[in-house]
């Protein structure tokens, strides 16, 4: 299955904190009276406070904040103080810190959902999924009245891989409730996790046929049936029929979010997943598409901050480094930056990674294309400045051709009479044609113009010399014989006496 697919949960529960107020402008100190200092009620909502002022950038401090729920956890804020902890030290991506405080909002208050869910979320993201179960099991055994809870086993052992203690678990509750929707949702997504599509699309159908109202998280799970079954188009239908139930579901939201940015459409992909970051701000996939997409509509600065931003919450995220290193190698042509962000991967992984890993080939990727741009840019300014010498040059012809053209045009006004009429006729309109580009300041012309008067100037040159030695006399008209004073010629010999 695609790792970015997601399936509704039949017990998901929102992560991030409802914060009410948005702040605004710089960071500023947050100083406590000392009986403040002391009062966990104090440092848990100053804690709130700076999550609800970002800095003029849109950042929001998480470090100070994780300061302020760690200090009302140790004064005693009980589960919501250390769940808030944990929810900010995920975001650091200090995941095993974050671990601990969930685990301690668990121990608190045991019937706190969120802390449960959160506590045993991570414990399966970091393969601890028996440790999960553990946890799921003394919940319910302590409250076996709660359907929640109850769910919530069926839901850790279904991760666990025990699906046949997990179908054992669901049957005790259809015994006694034979209609409940839920637990047909949760052995859905257990089977959607399994990879039985054919069984998940079963039971979401039957969940489907029980409910009065349809569910966009069984729809979305049907989705991602369709879709892993090769029948994106049928898959597409059932994310935006879940979206048309509740727009700002995550899990259809970014869905589609995916299929668009494979088929190119950056605007769709770019509307779903920033639902999706709305929906839970702390999800890196869901950032990671929309950096994704903004860098397909071109706004290449959004992408880079976004990058910024998911490498700052998880120095481990692999693919935010690569992504980072593609929009500058490949659209703002800043290859020291793309450079720049493989180098901070390599650091953050330690600096030991074996010399076959792919970041070395994309390394020298990254040069490649440096010297090849930069081979470019060499070429452009050599034509440039062969552009700026050919101007200058014709510019100057421009500046001399005046001359030339009033000078042939003063011999020719001289010899007008004596000329040849055809190289008289042919000699002014070439003069003319010059005088027009020299008028328009075409130095783009100069060059063909000049090497017009230079080819006719030779002949304009014998012609006005021959006149000249002449003394610029008309040449008599050609006859028979000169006519005598007073006499008109004859056109016929005489009669004979």
């Amino acid at each position: 299955m695609n790792a970015f697919l997601r399936i509704a949960s039949a017990s998901t529960l929102a992560l991030a904190l409802s914060l009410s107020v948005s702040g605004c402008g710089g960071k500023k100190a947050i100083a406590l009276t000392e009986e403040q200092a002391n009062d966990p009620a104090a440092n848990f909502q100053t804690g709130i406070t700076v999550l609800q002022t970002p800095d003029r950038d849109g950042v929001i401090d998480y470090a100070a904040a994780y300061d302020w729920f760690l200090k009302a956890e140790q004064l005693g804020a009980g589960a919501k103080g250390s769940f808030n902890a944990g929810w900010v030290a995920e975001h650091l991506g200090r995941d095993e810190a974050a671990l601990e405080h969930y685990k301690k909002a668990y121990e608190a208050d045991s019937t706190y959902e969120r802390g449960v869910f959160s506590y045993t979320r991570l414990l399966n993201e970091m393969g601890r999924s028996d440790d999960a179960l553990g946890v799921h099991q003394a919940n319910f055994e302590a409250n076996p009245g709660s359907m929640s809870a109850h769910i919530a086993y069926i839901e850790a052992l279904g991760k666990a891989g025990r699906t046949e203690d997990a179908h054992a678990e669901a049957s005790r509750i259809l015994l006694t409730d034979p209609t409940n929707v839920e637990v047909y949702r949760t052995l859905s997504a257990m089977y959607q996790a399994k990879g039985d599509f054919g069984m998940a699309e079963l039971l979401s159908q039957k969940a489907m046929s029980m409910m009065e109202t349809q569910d966009p998280g069984v729809i979305n799970n049907l989705g991602v049936a369709d879709l892993v079954q090769g029948e994106e188009a049928a898959a597409i239908a059932k994310f935006k029929e879940a979206l048309a139930l509740t727009p700002g579901a995550f899990e259809p939201n970014i869905n589609l979010g995916f299929i668009a940015l494979n088929s190119g459409d950056y605007q769709l992909a770019n509307d779903s997943f920033e639902r999706a970051t709305l929906a839970d701000p702390g999800n890196l996939d869901a950032k990671l598409g929309l950096a994704v997409s903004k860098r397909g509509l071109g706004d290449l600065e959004a992408a880079d901050r976004l990058y910024a931003e998911i490498i700052k919450a998880d120095p481990q995220y692999t693919l935010a480094y690569y992504n980072a290193a593609t929009l500058h190698e490949k659209y703002t042509k800043n290859f020291n930056k793309a450079i720049k962000y493989l180098e901070a991967y390599i650091t953050a992984s330690g600096g030991d990674l074996p010399a076959t890993d792919p970041v070395y080939a994309q390394m020298e990727s990254v040069q490649a294309a440096k010297a090849a741009q930069a081979e470019i840019e060499r070429q452009e300014r050599q034509r440039r400045e062969e552009e700026a010498a050919r101007q200058a040059r014709n510019e100057a012809l421009l500046s001399g051709m005046s001359g030339t053209i009033s000078d042939y045009q003063t011999k020719f006004d001289a010899n007008v009479g004596c000329l040849d009429e055809m190289v008289a006729m042919e000699g002014s309109m070439i003069l003319e044609q010059a005088q027009m580009v020299v008028d328009a300041e075409d130095a783009a012309m100069a060059a063909d113009i000049q090497m017009l008067l230079e080819g006719y100037t030779p002949v304009w040159d014998e012609a006005i010399s021959t006149c000249e030695a002449g003394g610029g006399a008309p040449p008599a008209p050609p006859m028979d014989e000169a006519p005598t004073d007073g006499e008109a010629p004859v056109d016929e010999a005489p009669a004979p006496e």
